[in-house]
């Protein structure tokens, strides 16, 4: 009778972990799919941005290649 007794917590425990798990990973999907535009928007304004430091770097050599 022990041994149900330690096999059904167990049973328990695992189940209890199987829902935490996908609770997780619902929890995960939908942080992942709110983050995602803003990523995609951020890497877009650094691309705006390195090209800009690009135009200006070039800019500031060709002006001290003047002098």
């Amino acid at each position: 009778m022990f041994w149900l007794a330690v096999l059904v917590c167990v049973a328990f425990t695992v189940w209890r972990m199987v829902a935490n798990l996908k609770a997780l990973a619902a929890a995960v999907q939908s942080l992942s799919e709110r983050l995602t535009p803003e990523l995609d928007r951020l890497a877009q304004a650094s691309e705006q941005t390195a090209e800009h430091a690009a135009r200006l770097s070039e800019r500031g050599a060709r002006a001290a290649g003047e002098r």
